[in-house]
């Protein structure tokens, strides 16, 4: 049987921006696109061979 993955964004279960969210740095930002760190969801691709 085949394993399925399915990624969904952090920003579903969030339903509003609670005041002071920890913040990335203005360059770490443009790296992770977005600025609050709560927000940050890395892809990782599912075809890449597993190590």
């Amino acid at each position: 049987m085949q394993v399925k993955q399915y990624v969904t964004p952090p920003n579903l279960y969030i339903n509003y921006q609670p005041p002071n969210l920890p913040q990335f740095t203005p360059r770490e930002a443009l790296r992770a696109g977005t600025l609050w760190k709560a927000f940050y969801d890395p892809y990782v691709s599912p075809y890449k061979q597993r190590e």
